[in-house]
């Protein structure tokens, strides 16, 4: 029977929309949450970078006011360590002649040109001696170094040139010095004069020019050093001399450490670390203030590009998730030949040994969907056991590497000390030598031996004998820089590698230095031993040729030179 063809259209079925349109949705769906993710995320990184941007920035001038005090702490002790080094010396301890202790000051002077004036004073108050015969014969008793410097080690506080202001050269900033004094006892024990060292305030110019950073410098960041009563010692142009009031001042001031956020006399909000100099109780230290300013805006300048770098990557962001959506409609539209595309090219890519792309989902209907989850779990699995058999063979080489450098280090390290052995030195002294001859800067050889170490064995047992050699390659660890090399050779001798030597005398320097160090007791398990050592040094100079053997065995008759000289002592070797 004919239906009426009235009724066709009426009674027919209802056609579906065209699944295409899913193409558009995914495309307006993407676009949205783009543009209300990034909307978020612009609205979340002005909310917490200001907070961020500062917390860095304070701390980052924190560091930086560590830096300066750490600096200036280590001027001022280095001060005081030569001046007592120099009081000790026999020239200058039992001087009878000026001329004598005058060479003594001279040698300091020329090794460290900061220190302006270098003089010993008698007990009247008279120069006895002085580098290059500044001020000799002429009454400083009435000088605060000299007053304090009979009591014993003392620094000086920041001072104008009172003396020595027509006497030293012209200079772009007036002369201004610290003090370091102590007194000089002969080897009697009576205390005959005081020694005396001025230190020009240049090198804490200089010392503020080099620890700041071009990029902070860049930026305003300025380094003030303050006394006690609030004058500045180091500072900007125009600064300097006079007395400031900044809310971080007295922080530092009561030995406290940190950063803030405050406003100057001249109106600018900062951001300031600060920090304080010296010990309490100590009169051979300093206390100063030391502050580090930046100007906020300077300091938080960085936030602004920040901000625009985020907002375009958001943009370039929304833009690729846009493209891609795009892409994903487009596919949806062609699951099959898509799906079968992918296969294809799977199957060209290994081949081709290059790496497979991957098999998309496809939800269009009940085939496809089956048949490309069955294609992605198989492709998934091998990929996962590609990954596990590649971190497998990642974890293996691992291991071969460091049991590798485990047996390495095994070979070059003494068991019982820790320390580089015999092999070890034998392949860093070449290279110190070689980096000797590059920089033309010296490197020494110091072998020591202890004195009466088989006396310890035989009355305390091998046990504290191994103990006491462990306790010693320790000391001799703590006692050197960084850049220096500690070594066992065998037994209970020891050897150190100097490199970087200003001069040959430094090494010298450093082995008198060690001493004490040494002959402090040695707390064992059963008893508390004290010994010295015996210590042979060889120079090794960029121009002399010397061999490696030539330099051990240098260094080796030094010391065995220093054992016949009555042990407890340094001897240099010569050439």
């Amino acid at each position: 029977m004919t239906k009426p063809p009235g009724k066709a259209a009426s009674d027919g079925p209802v056609q579906p929309r065209k699944r295409l349109r899913l193409a558009t949705l995914v495309t307006l769906g993407v676009c949205v949450t783009v543009a209300v993710s990034t909307g978020l995320q612009l609205l979340l990184v002005d909310h917490f970078t200001i907070y961020y941007a500062s917390r860095e920035a304070e701390l980052r001038l924190q560091q930086q006011s560590w830096q300066m005090r750490d600096a200036l702490n280590r001027v001022v002790s280095k001060a005081a360590g030569d001046v007592q080094l120099v009081a000790s010396l026999a020239q200058v301890r039992e001087a009878r002649d000026p001329a004598a202790a005058r060479a003594v000051l001279d040698s300091l002077q020329s090794t460290f040109p900061d220190y302006a004036w270098i003089g010993v004073a008698d007990m009247d108050g008279k120069v006895y001696a002085a580098a290059r015969g500044l001020l000799e014969k002429a009454d400083v008793s009435a000088r605060p170094w000299f007053q304090k410097g009979q009591a014993g080690l003392h620094a000086i506080d920041y001072h104008p040139a009172v003396l020595l202001g027509k006497l030293l050269p012209q200079a772009p900033n007036p002369w201004r010095f610290i003090d370091v004094a102590a007194p000089v006892r002969r080897s009697s024990g009576e205390q005959w004069g005081v020694l005396g060292v001025h230190m020009s305030w240049t090198w804490a110019r200089h010392l503020a020019g080099n620890l700041l950073t071009p990029a902070l410098r860049a930026y305003g960041a300025e380094i003030v050093v303050v006394r006690n009563d609030g004058t500045v010692l180091l500072g900007p142009p125009g600064m300097e001399e006079k007395k400031i009031n900044a809310p971080s001042l007295p922080l530092a001031q009561s030995g406290q450490t940190g950063a803030l956020r405050e406003t100057w006399s001249d109106g600018k909000t900062y951001l300031t670390g600060y920090s304080r100099t010296g010990q309490d109780g100590d009169p051979a230290s300093l206390q100063w203030s030391v502050l580090v300013r930046q100007p906020e805006d300077a300091a938080l300048a960085a936030l602004h590009t920040l901000e625009q770098r985020i907002l375009w990557l958001s943009i370039a962001v929304g833009a690729a998730m846009a493209g891609i959506a795009a892409w994903v409609a487009h596919r949806l539209a062609t699951p099959i030949d898509h799906l079968s595309s992918a296969i294809e090219a799977r199957t060209q890519a290994a081949l081709l040994g290059m790496p497979s792309p991957s098999i998309p989902t496809i939800d269009s209907f009940r085939e496809a969907q089956v048949l490309s989850a069955a294609m992605s779990d198989m492709v998934r699995n091998e990929a996962q056991h590609m990954q596990q058999l590649q971190t497998m063979n990642e974890q293996l080489e691992s291991t071969v590497r460091k049991r590798t450098a485990e047996l390495q280090d095994l070979v070059m390290r003494d068991v019982l000390t820790g320390l580089p052995n015999r092999r070890a030195l034998m392949e860093t002294l070449p290279e110190a030598m070689h980096r000797a001859t590059r920089t033309q800067q010296p490197c020494a050889v110091m072998f020591l031996d202890l004195d009466g170490f088989k006396g310890v064995n035989d009355t305390y047992g091998h046990e504290e004998g191994d103990e006491l050699l462990r306790q010693f390659g320790a000391r001799l660890v703590d006692a050197v820089r960084r850049t220096d090399t500690v070594a066992r050779l065998a037994g209970d001798e020891f050897v150190i590698i100097l490199e970087h030597l200003h001069a040959p005398a430094a090494a010298e320097e450093m082995g008198h230095k060690i001493m004490p160090r040494l002959r402090q007791p040695f707390a064992l398990k059963t008893a508390t031993v004290s010994l010295s050592a015996s210590i042979g040094i060889a120079v090794f100079l960029p121009d002399d040729g010397a061999s490696l053997d030539t330099l051990l065995a240098r260094a080796d008759r030094a010391m065995y030179q220093a054992k016949r000289s009555g042990k407890n002592t340094v001897v240099m070797a010569t050439t």
